[in-house]
């Protein structure tokens, strides 16, 4: 062989694997007080092509003096009121310019080398639509004290659980702008649900889904998370979700929302003690009949009922695993 072919084939075999550009969108309002260091675990990625996004949907607290001390890092920013978190993220997304997108909330953080095995991934797989890892949950009481942690490993098999339930975690779950297909894209209709309503849409879609064992996300979970003070809201827009994308003869849903809800509100705030106890056993007994049409891992994972109660350090204790 040639000297010239040689050192032809040697170049292209030690040449850096030139990958993706990932945007990431950050909504914030009023998160003056994480959005710092969410901004900092995007910079420390260190991550060659990547594009930040701030929507700020017109803070009044001291997000905005937290933006400029960032602003050189940052693609893009606004401070503008909006119609909410979905319609912030649409608006970033639509000022995208990168192979991969996601949107990172002003409280959720990135662990160091994130974003490089996410652009890993997507380059040496052109087939790949959508990735998702493992999310760590860091867990507080009402008091902001760290009580355990919690992990969300999902699985391909796990995937099948939507649109039951939310198997993957959002931060930790990244695609290819060719999934954001439709118009929105984020569905503005849903203001707790936008993201488990964009997972049950991809599978519709029959996008492309890689799991992987790593961490790519840490999410803080206390009482002042939008999921813990949603109440009824947040089951109203589960329960038109799975109407929407399910194909149930009766809607497994409706099961839920007659036989279980009203138990689960009687017993109340505590998730132990006797009216507990009640509840659980009541629950393993309806299931036998339903399990041969709806799968018994489907009907745990219509867990939703929790998010009518008020959060408590009993609830957000139980979350965690010490």
């Amino acid at each position: 062989m040639s000297s010239f072919l040689q050192d032809g084939l040697q170049a292209e075999c030690t040449a850096p694997l030139v990958l993706p550009k990932i945007s990431i969108v950050v909504p914030n309002y009023n998160g003056g007080d994480t959005l710092g260091a969410t901004l900092e675990s995007l910079i420390n990625q260190a991550y060659p092509h990547l594009e930040i996004i701030v929507m700020d949907g017109g803070s009044t607290d001291h997000s905005i003096e937290v933006i400029k001390q960032y602003e050189k890092h940052l693609t893009y920013w606004q401070s503008e009121n909006d119609s909410g978190q979905s319609d912030a993220i649409n608006q970033g997304f639509a000022r995208a310019t990168g192979e991969i997108i996601n949107w990172l909330c002003s409280d959720d953080l990135l662990p160091e080398g994130a974003l490089q095995r996410v652009g890993e991934e997507f380059k040496q797989d052109p087939a790949l639509d959508v990735l998702s890892g493992w999310a760590r949950n860091v867990h507080l009481d009402l008091e902001g004290r760290e009580i355990g942690e919690r992990f969300v490993s999902p699985t391909a098999k796990s995937l099948k659980l939507l649109p039951a339930g939310c198997p993957v975690a959002q931060p930790s779950t990244f695609y290819r702008r060719r999934t954001l297909d439709r118009e929105g894209p984020i569905n503005e209709s849903y203001h707790f649900l936008m993201d488990m309503e964009l997972w049950a849409y991809f599978v519709q879609k029959k996008y492309v889904w890689r799991m992987i064992d790593q961490v790519l996300s840490v999410q803080v979970i206390s009482g002042l998370n939008k999921s813990q003070v949603g109440g009824e809201r947040i089951i109203i827009e589960a329960e038109r979700l799975y109407r929407t994308y399910s194909q149930d003869w009766i809607p497994m849903c409706w099961w839920h929302r007659h036989l279980i809800y009203p138990l689960e509100k009687w017993r109340g705030k505590k998730p132990q003690g006797f009216r507990h106890n009640v509840v659980r056993a009541y629950k393993a007994l309806l299931f036998v009949p339903l399990a041969p049409f709806y799968g018994l891992n489907r009907l745990r994972a219509m867990n939703w009922s929790l998010h009518s109660l008020p959060p408590t350090n009993e609830r957000l204790q139980k979350g965690a695993v010490l």
